[in-house]
């Protein structure tokens, strides 16, 4: 039933974001994919010390794992966008050098994120420097630089892989779960313009989900779901018309 309410949703952000559009023809589209990085921060691993700034110093840089995404972006508004999109990552976590070294659990899940969240540019189309010159010396074309913030909702669907001991655990344990959940993705995101129709861009959201799960541990004491962060680095194609459209 959760799955199905999951898939629901995906379905109906893509289809809002067709049926949104017919109003803004002249409102520019865009498709963007790109790959980045994915870090976890849950129950297993993290800093051994118990002041961790929130959280802040449980990073760890060989912890982080690739991911994959694509895209469809509509500008319904010069500040405003709304943004359907899918993520393939990996996620890894391991308990050596942390306050639970001594349980030696570690995991690594492969997960699944379709999402639909608003933008707002709060800086936009900032000139960043000169491109090229016409033969009078004139501007033809420059970079753009833009700035935004976003946040949304989304669902995640992940397969989890522990090793030994975390699986003995999974195997005593009467807890109940599962391997969906729903996510509320929220980060910023930065934009240069490299020519008239094409954009480099670079973001980092973070991922606050409904479960406890997705390193494949929790237990009765555990105070907070798992987080996740995913950074990316996208080719971002803009065009005036949208392609599918009779």
């Amino acid at each position: 039933m959760f799955k199905k309410s999951l898939l629901f949703i995906s379905l109906f952000a893509v289809s809002a974001l067709f049926a949104w559009s017919q109003p803004w023809r002249s409102t520019p589209y865009e498709v963007y994919g790109g790959m980045g990085f994915s870090n976890y921060f849950g129950d297993i691993g993290g800093t051994s010390d118990e002041d961790n700034l929130y959280g802040l110093k449980d990073f760890e840089l060989f912890q982080t794992r690739p991911s994959i995404n694509a895209g469809l972006r509509y500008n319904f508004h010069y500040f405003f966008s709304l943004n359907t999109a899918i993520t393939l990552g990996w996620l890894s976590g391991d308990d050596e050098g942390g306050r639970n070294e001594a349980r030696g659990y570690t995991f690594n899940t492969l997960f699944f994120e379709p999402s639909t969240r608003i933008e707002f540019s709060f800086l936009k189309d900032y000139p960043f420097r000169t491109r090229r010159t016409d033969r009078r010396g004139r501007i033809a074309s420059y970079s753009t630089l833009s700035a935004y913030a976003f946040g949304g909702f989304g669902g995640i669907f992940f397969h989890v892989m522990p090793n030994e001991a975390l699986k003995e655990r999974r195997e005593t344990s009467n807890i109940e779960h599962g391997n969906a959940a729903l996510v509320i993705p929220a980060g910023i995101g930065l934009r240069l313009g490299i020519s008239y129709e094409t954009d480099l861009g670079i973001e980092i959201g973070g991922r606050y989900t409904t479960s406890d799960y997705i390193d494949g541990f929790t237990s009765n004491f555990s105070k907070h779901n798992d987080i996740y962060y995913i950074t990316t680095i996208n080719l971002i194609y803009r065009f005036n018309e949208f392609p599918f459209r009779q």
